[in-house]
């Protein structure tokens, strides 16, 4: 028996997979997926895991988010549960088979998959899809594997502070797991450092007062042209600055060391204050990076000189990599810059597409895997054409380019890193529902205004177009919160002023005076 598709992943990706797959009408549709549950990495994060993005934000475009309010950030318990009802929903329950690890993915010579299962089962497909998504090998430092004398431990293993409780811990990393990880251990531990190669992304909150801060990623603002991302960064930074309060100060502290050229639009973001809280009050201290391992691991020493003492554990939350082993040879360390659209390799075409295979720097990575699955349903059901392999390759090498130029040294050691606005109107436009803005604003101006200064999520992409549930998107966009009149929409209000009168941005981040003195980085001891 072959399968018209077999999706590789009951996790997010893995179940908008599968539903687009079965509304495009591709009917013999089966979900392996190695664990007893679905949820993928989320279902087995560590304990206090909430998503950094809001639940407006974070949910499929044909789903609501259900009873609660609209400003709150799941848990994983909640995430998973929503996914749940969302697969229930649409039928995929029934199209996973649990308990189906893949230990081997290649191609036969009539170009039909074979899957292979542990216990040797080979599970054949016309079309594969792989959702299991590009965190699937922890990244670790060099210097790691002198940790002989001590405990180490990465954050996928990480589940709680409790056997951290007084001891002397450094974090490695500043992105958003560091952010609630390290939270978590500097209320307990004895001591807290916090090694940072360069910078932590760009720091936000989860919340301003009573309002989800992702409110504020809409178009209004990041509709602008990214040269204006320096000075669209002195505004937040000058925000930010003028709170007369510790955490507020250590934030600008973290994101004075940010050195993108682009600012806030040539990193990722941080969208958490979990480590300014632990820098204001709860005595984390900020390093640099560790070049020299004593004592194995009980002595550390930064690149500039600063000696940690008496260590007793680290907590690496260093990303990972997008390795695959049971992919062929040939694409197992593929990087997701040379897929086209970061989800079909030109070699295979039609036959296999990668979905979660882009990190959003801010924005949801969930909408994202939604727009890939529905054009990848559409490829794999016919109803649209991939480009000759030698023009994928091109456009890929030209994406490339241009996320390599924006994102710098971030976008070379995160393959999978995008920008979030670029890219998912991009894929739009491959499939044709970009939403009709000009139309909006003349005839239903507030629903526009909900398009344009709510949260860019996923339902604004069903009003028109291939997969359009217009009567279903409208009722869900009249749901969604506006961004308040803040220093945000202020921003892009003045920005699209400066760019009518065609007034020259600053190319870099410049220092914002403030009136307290701005944390430093500490030494050891």
């Amino acid at each position: 028996m072959v399968h018209d598709c077999v999706v590789i992943g009951a996790g997010p990706g893995g179940l908008v997979a599968t539903k687009e797959l079965v509304e495009a009408g591709i009917a013999d549709v089966l979900c392996l997926e190695a664990s007893d549950r679905i949820g993928g990495l989320f279902a087995k994060g560590y304990d206090n895991l909430l998503l950094t993005s809001s639940a407006v934000f974070s949910m499929f475009s044909d789903f609501w988010i259900g009873p609660g309010p609209l400003h709150r950030f799941w848990t994983k318990a909640e995430v998973v549960e929503y996914w749940t009802r969302y697969a229930a929903a649409f039928g995929v329950l029934e199209l996973i088979r649990f308990g189906a690890r893949v230990e081997a993915l290649r191609q036969a010579a009539d170009g039909t998959w074979q899957v292979q299962l542990a216990g040797g089962e080979v599970v054949r497909a016309a079309r594969v899809v792989l959702a299991s998504g590009a965190n699937n090998a922890p990244r670790y430092p060099d210097w790691a594997a002198g940790l002989t004398a001590i405990d180490a431990v990465h954050a996928a293993d990480y589940r709680n502070a409790a056997a951290l409780e007084g001891k002397r811990v450094l974090l490695v990393g500043g992105g958003e797991s560091a952010a609630d990880i390290g939270l978590e251990i500097s209320r307990v531990a004895g001591r807290t450092w916090l090694s940072l190669r360069g910078a932590t992304g760009w720091v936000t909150p989860r919340m301003r007062g009573e309002i989800a801060a992702d409110t504020a990623t809409h178009r209004g603002v990041w509709g602008l042209p990214r040269s204006l991302g320096p000075w669209i960064s002195q505004r937040v930074l000058a925000f930010e600055a003028a709170r007369d309060d510790p955490v507020s100060q250590a934030t600008v502290m973290l994101n004075r060391l940010v050195s993108a050229r682009g600012g806030i639009w040539g990193t990722y973001g941080t969208k958490s204050l979990g480590l300014s809280t632990a820098i204001a009050h709860h005595g984390m201290e900020v390093v640099d990076e560790i070049v020299t391992v004593g004592q194995g691991g009980r002595q550390l020493t930064t690149a500039s000189g600063a000696v940690l003492d008496d260590v007793d554990a680290v907590v690496f939350c260093t990303g990972y990599t997008s390795r695959v082993p049971f992919l062929p040879e040939g694409l197992r360390a593929r990087s997701p810059r040379s897929l086209y659209k970061q989800v079909f390799d030109p070699g295979t075409g039609a036959t296999l597409a990668f979905v979660g295979w882009a990190r959003p720097c801010f924005g949801s990575q969930f909408p994202i895997m939604e727009m890939q699955a529905r054009l990848v349903a559409r490829v794999f059901g016919g109803a649209q054409a991939l480009p000759p392999p030698d023009e994928m390759t091109r456009v890929a090498a030209r994406d490339a380019a241009r996320f390599g130029a924006q994102l710098g040294h971030h976008g070379e050691r995160v393959q999978s890193l995008v920008d979030y606005h670029l890219y998912v109107d991009d894929i739009a436009r491959l499939i044709g529902c970009l939403p009709p803005f000009g139309r909006l604003l003349t005839r239903h101006p507030r629903l526009w205004l909900r398009v344009v200064y709510g949260p860019t999520q996923a339902t604004q992409f069903r009003l028109r177009g291939p997969g359009a549930k217009p009567s279903l998107a409208r009722e869900i966009i009249a749901r969604l919160p506006v961004s308040p009149f803040n220093h945000m929409v202020k921003a892009g209000l003045l920005g699209r002023l400066r760019v009518a009168l065609g007034q020259v941005v600053p190319r870099r981040v410049r220092p914002v005076q403030v009136g307290a003195p701005a944390l430093q980085r500490k030494g050891g001891g």
